[in-house]
């Protein structure tokens, strides 16, 4: 008789089905009943092998490390409504600049010219060799005349030998033309407010301690690093260290036009200022220590930085212990405790103007990053203040039981 409804040559096509997808890497994943909450700890473990699809050219070490970059999930749902249905976050983490000695460095930098993907070890070689077809947005790009070929000994070179075909995590050394200038030495400016209300916390000897002992953690291979000191409060007190000279200290009483008091030796080079550099350092915290100047020139100070760092870009730090007072960038005291608990509360977390979002995307394209530091328990505005930070990729920190001798102290100095 007939063979029945899935059996005899159906059954057969369902089999030959199975196997071509098992062929194809989409074979069954293990299911497993989770009874509540997940191990963390199996996220330590290695992440599944890649499956795939059959003539797919990619060598074996192409699988990117986990500690480089890492998908939350190890399978991807195929539509936008399963992944809703599975409550589950589909991401990546990303560590691009991972401390691994071991990674590879291209020999150039070949991208695709639509949607400059790089070339990897998951492209398709068309023409012979002689076009890639980029695994991304699916362009054909002329491989160069130069990809198969050391111009330096004039041979013919293994092209499955180059770093980016056989990693898929490899360094890149940028040439001139990717380049917006000549590499620039690393410049600091330290901003440290010495205000009454710094001084009466014990951190201007705290801090500039803490500056001490870090010199010579700062980057300073070529001996090109440079570093420059600045007191805040109602008037700006530069310091200018001649080398071989006693250092001298230069006190700018007018905030609201800032000009730098000297010419040079503000900014000075780390290597051959370093003893002026910390004889300030060691007096600092004794200079300012009965400093009963209120205010907080913070926002005229941060000119004064941008004029030292305009021409050769850097970072600067503002350890704070009030809020701006005086000059541009002055932030207006709030009524926090009649806000909190009302619908007004909310207005608390928006920054009054957009001055320090202005002078932070001035500052991002001069190549200017700031880390600011707030220490105490004054209400600092962070709204505001905060996005100098936000805006130039810096680092925001706040010891609020900060107190010279304190644990909050020594966590910071350490």
């Amino acid at each position: 008789g007939q063979p029945m409804y899935g059996q005899g040559q159906g059954q057969g096509q369902v089999d030959g089905l199975t196997q071509q997808f098992g062929q194809m890497g989409m074979a069954e994943f293990q299911t497993v009943v989770l009874n509540g909450r997940p191990d963390l700890a199996a996220l330590d473990e290695t992440p599944p092998a890649m499956r795939l699809a059959p003539g797919t050219m990619c060598v074996a070490a192409s699988e990117c490390a986990p500690q480089f970059q890492r998908s939350t999930l190890n399978a991807v749902p195929r539509t936008d409504k399963l992944l809703k249905k599975t409550r589950l976050p589909l991401g990546l983490l990303v560590t691009p600049v991972c401390a691994d000695d071991d990674v590879a460095v291209a020999p150039d930098i070949v991208r695709c010219r639509r949607c400059r993907t790089y070339i990897n070890p998951f492209v398709a070689f068309t023409d012979g060799g002689r076009r890639w077809r980029c695994n991304m947005c699916g362009l054909s790009n002329d491989v160069p005349l130069t990809f198969d070929y050391d111009s330096a000994t004039q041979t013919q070179k293994d092209r499955w030998a180059r770093a980016d075909l056989r990693n898929a995590v490899v360094e890149f050394v940028a040439p001139l033309e990717y380049m917006v200038r000549p590499p620039m030495p690393p410049a600091y400016v330290f901003l440290i407010d010495v205000s009454y209300a710094s001084a009466q916390l014990g951190a201007p000897g705290v801090v500039a301690q803490t500056i001490r002992d870090t010199l010579d953690q700062l980057p300073d291979a070529d001996g090109r690093t440079r570093v420059a000191i600045i007191g805040v409060d109602a008037q700006l007190h530069f310091f200018q260290m001649r080398t071989g000279a006693e250092p001298q200290q230069l006190v700018v009483g007018d905030v609201d036009d800032v000009v730098l008091p000297a010419p040079s030796d503000l900014l000075v080079n780390l290597s051959d200022a370093r003893s002026s550099l910390d004889i300030v350092l060691e007096r600092f915290g004794a200079m300012f220590s009965n400093n009963h100047g209120v205010g907080n020139a913070l926002g005229p100070a941060i000119r004064a930085a941008q004029q030292m760092l305009g021409g050769i870009g850097g970072r600067i730090v503002a350890i704070m212990a009030s809020p701006p007072t005086t000059g541009e960038g002055l932030v207006e005291p709030r009524a926090e405790g009649r806000d909190l608990g009302t619908p007004r509360e909310s207005e608390l977390l928006r920054a009054q103007g957009t001055w320090y979002k202005n002078v932070a995307a001035d500052c991002s394209r001069a190549q200017i990053a700031f880390d600011t530091v707030f220490v105490g328990q004054q209400a600092m505005d962070v709204a505001t203040v905060g996005g100098l930070a936000r805006y130039t990729g810096g680092t925001l920190l706040h010891y609020p039981a900060f107190m010279a001798g304190r644990p909050e102290a020594v966590r910071f100095s350490s």
